[in-house]
């Protein structure tokens, strides 16, 4: 067998099927993520293209008639919906519509139902929030501290969205199915094109730190904390101890945080275990939650689960359990 024929199948294609069909073939690539839904109360015909790969999916779909299904326990992932015809409505706290005008970013895991209307096709995609803190840190040059949050609804007249529409009509296409199959183009690197792509087009709370010029290096006694913490995510150690071991006095290093990292060092220390803590969830599904919070020094289980998902949109045991990974 070639490797090619190894390869995880991460793309199905629809041509017309109906609701029953397409949820066998979406059964049979991704496994049973969404079996906990109700059956749709009418046949659905289901047009397009659907990827999944590690918490990110990308699609082109296209809804024959009209029809309305709930959401019951959604996973941790936030939604871009980018509609080419009909409507779309999202019941939320409050209804969010999306049309061919008016894209739409949701928490999925704050979803109660969705209606489609009007013969409803669209673009979209959706990534996990754990995806989005990681690729955040990684271009901010520090941990973030601050939940993100999307800008729910967008003018898709802006053509700033074609180029992102774009991308998602590449990555259904069946160029980029060959050139993946090929191994010409890894699945991860699509993944990390989309999350950038929306991290720049898609107004959130990070856009205006993401366009400021990077500061300048970070001095030395904040390079030397920094360093610490992220290489002794277990340490107790106290905001005066770090200070010491920085050679310096307590107050210059505060100072250093906040002008650096954009945070206190309290902040700073908590998101590092935090991810520390994530990691640790995910490769030893042996240890139970409260276990690994006490490891990382948060004494309070039910304090640490509500700073865990502020920071990921996830419960703790959610990760534990791997219900996060699709």
């Amino acid at each position: 067998m070639t490797s090619a024929a190894l390869r995880q199948q991460i793309v199905i294609r629809s041509d017309d099927m109906n609701s029953d069909d397409f949820g066998a073939l979406f059964t049979h690539a991704f496994g049973n993520l969404y079996s906990h839904f109700p059956t749709p109360q009418m046949p659905i015909r289901i047009s397009g293209v659907y990827g999944r790969y590690e918490g990110t999916s990308f699609r082109h779909m296209c809804y024959g008639g009209d029809f309305a299904f709930e959401t019951p326990g959604m996973d941790d992932e936030i939604s871009f919906i980018l509609p080419t015809a009909g409507q779309v409505i999202v019941d939320l706290k409050a209804q969010a519509i999306g049309n061919a005008c008016v894209g739409l970013a949701v928490e999925k895991c704050q979803m109660r139902s969705v209606r489609m209307v009007e013969g409803h096709s669209q673009y979209g995609f959706s990534v996990r929030r754990g995806l989005f803190a990681e690729r955040l840190a990684l271009l901010l040059g520090k941990p973030a501290v601050k939940p993100l949050s999307f800008q729910r609804l967008v003018d898709l007249k802006d053509v700033a969205f074609d180029g992102l529409k774009a991308l998602v009509k590449f990555a259904t296409s069946v160029e980029a199915d060959s050139l993946i199959n090929a191994r010409g183009l890894m699945p991860e690197r699509l993944q990390e094109m989309l999350i950038d792509a929306v991290l720049e087009v898609w107004p959130h709370s990070y856009s205006e730190a993401l366009r400021r010029p990077a500061p300048g290096l970070a001095p030395r006694h904040v390079k030397l904390a920094m360093d610490y913490l992220r290489q002794h995510p277990q340490s107790m150690v106290s905001g005066t101890q770090l200070a010491a071991l920085s050679h310096v006095s307590l107050r210059a290093l505060q100072d250093g945080f906040r002008r650096f990292a954009g945070s206190s060092i309290v902040e700073y220390q908590r998101q590092v275990r935090l991810e520390h803590a994530y990691r640790l969830l995910q490769s030893e599904p042996a240890s139970s939650v409260r276990a690994v919070a006490l490891s990382l020094g948060f004494s309070n289980a039910g304090r640490f689960s509500q700073y865990f998902q502020s920071a990921y949109g996830v419960r703790p045991q959610d990760v534990k359990l791997g219900q996060h990974r699709w």
